[in-house]
C-alpha cells in the first residue's frame, strides 16, 4: 500500500465526526483530565495532523506522544511538517509486533484513528494494543465500517479502462465492509481479548467538504489504486474516482459535495 501524504494533507482541518471524538467523547470519558503523566501511542498517525491539532491538545499532562505509521512516506511527511518535542515518529505496524514490541506494557493511553480498516487481522492489532498498555491503559480506536469509498474503488475497478491495470492489485477493501461487521461484532472481540469495553458506538457521520478539489485531491490520497496509475492518466482517474464518491454521496444545499461513512468507535480498558 503506497498513499500520497501531501493529497492527503490538502484537507488541513480533521473531519469533524474525528474532531467530536477528540473534544466531547474522550473528554467526556474522563481522558486529559486524571492529572497523571501519560506516555500516549499514536497507531496510523499518517502525515502527523491529528496528531499536532487534536492528540497533543488532549492531554496537559503529557510526557511522550509515540506516533507510528507503516508508511515511510507518511512519517517522513510528519517529521517535516508536524514536528513538536514531545512527539517521536517512527515507522512500525501494529499487525507486527516486532515493530512494537519495545513499548510492551509502557503506554497509559493509545489512539488510532482511520487505521484499523485496513489492518488484515483486526484481532491481532487489537491483541498487540493489550500488550503495549500498562494495566489499567486505555485506548481509543475510531475506524471506518462501511464507507462509501469501498463502493467507488469496486465500481471503478470494474470500468474497461481501469480493471486491466488492477488485476492483481489489492484494493484494502476492508473486510468489514465485504463481511458488514458492526459494532457488537468488536465488541465480542475485545472482551475476549481481556478488555472492558468503555464505550462502543457505531454512527453514520456526514461530512461536508470545502470545495471540488479538496474532495478530490483527499479521497484520491486514501484510495490505494491511485499509486497503481501510470502520471500520464492518473488525472484522469481522479476524475472517475471523484464521479463515483459523487454518485454515491451527492451535494449539500450550497453544492458542496458530502461523504458519508458509519464509523465505530471503541474505547477500552486493560484489566
Amino acid at each position: 500500500m503506497n498513499l500520497d501524504p501531501e493529497l492527503y494533507s490538502i484537507r488541513s482541518k480533521p473531519l469533524d465526526s474525528i474532531k467530536a471524538h477528540f473534544t466531547k467523547t474522550l473528554p467526556q470519558l474522563g481522558w486529559g483530565k486524571s492529572g497523571a503523566e501519560e506516555v500516549v501511542l499514536d497507531i496510523g498517525c499518517g502525515p502527523g495532523g491529528i496528531t499536532m491539532q487534536l492528540v497533543l491538545p488532549l492531554f496537559p499532562q503529557l510526557k511522550k506522544i509515540f506516533a507510528v505509521d507503516s508508511l515511510p512516506n507518511m512519517i517522513k511527511f510528519a517529521k517535516t511538517n508536524n514536528s513538536h518535542p514531545k512527539i517521536e515518529y517512527s515507522v512500525a505496524d501494529i499487525e507486527e509486533w516486532s515493530t512494537v514490541e519495545k513499548w510492551r506494557g509502557q503506554i497509559t493511553k493509545i489512539v488510532s484513528i482511520h487505521c484499523f480498516q485496513w489492518l488484515k487481522d483486526k484481532k491481532k492489532g487489537f491483541c498487540n494494543v493489550h500488550q503495549l498498555l500498562k494495566t489499567g491503559g486505555e485506548a481509543a480506536i475510531c475506524f471506518v465500517a462501511d464507507s462509501s469509498v469501498y463502493k467507488s474503488i469496486l465500481e471503478v475497478k470494474k470500468k474497461p479502462k481501469w480493471k486491466d491495470l488492477f488485476q492483481g492489485v489489492d484494493d484494502c477493501v476492508s473486510d468489514g465492509y465485504i463481511y458488514k461487521h458492526d459494532r457488537l461484532y468488536y465488541k465480542k472481540m475485545v472482551e475476549e481479548i481481556g478488555f472492558d469495553v468503555r464505550h462502543c458506538t457505531e454512527e453514520r457521520k456526514i461530512e461536508t467538504f470545502s470545495s471540488d478539489d479538496e474532495y478530490r485531491s483527499f479521497f484520491a490520497s486514501i484510495c490505494v489504486l491511485t499509486s497503481h496509475v501510470p502520471l500520464h492518466l492518473k488525472e484522469e482517474f481522479k476524475d472517475d474516482f471523484f464521479d463515483e464518491m459523487l454518485k454515491e454521496n451527492g451535494r449539500d444545499e450550497n453544492g458542496l459535495p458530502l461523504y458519508g461513512a458509519k464509523l465505530i468507535e471503541i474505547v477500552v480498558k486493560k484489566k
